[in-house]
């Protein structure tokens, strides 16, 4: 888990206790009030953060660099010392010296970019 995840997993968590907390003390009545409209704003901020997502297309590199060799053998195998992508691949992709792939009896052998 990386910096920034664990600060969004810590602050959760936190709120969550708070919440918890908050509710322990109030009446049912005022504790679904509140839980009412802390759950609006959570959907809201939720919807806001998908929609910035999709509409940024910010999508992060791939590198890879100074593999070791591969060998596939039989029909069905895959030697790769590159990359392979299940799909289109968007953003920055750098490949560079990666070592020989070799594909014997029928198989597929990838050195650089291969896209499924």
């Amino acid at each position: 888990m990386s910096g920034p995840q664990r600060l969004v997993a810590g602050l959760t968590g936190l709120t969550v206790a708070v919440l918890a907390g908050v509710f322990c003390f109030l009446s049912w009545d005022r504790a679904n009030q509140v839980a009412g409209i802390v759950s609006a704003l959570v959907g809201v901020v939720a919807l806001g953060t998908g929609v910035l997502a999709l509409v940024s297309g910010r999508v992060g590199s791939v590198r890879v660099a100074n593999t070791g060799p591969a060998t596939a053998v039989g029909a069905s195998s895959h030697a790769n010392t590159g990359v392979t992508a299940h799909g289109s691949m968007h953003g920055g992709m750098e490949v560079d010296g990666t070592a020989e792939a070799r594909a014997e009896d029928g198989g597929r052998a990838n050195t650089g970019y291969d896209q499924l």
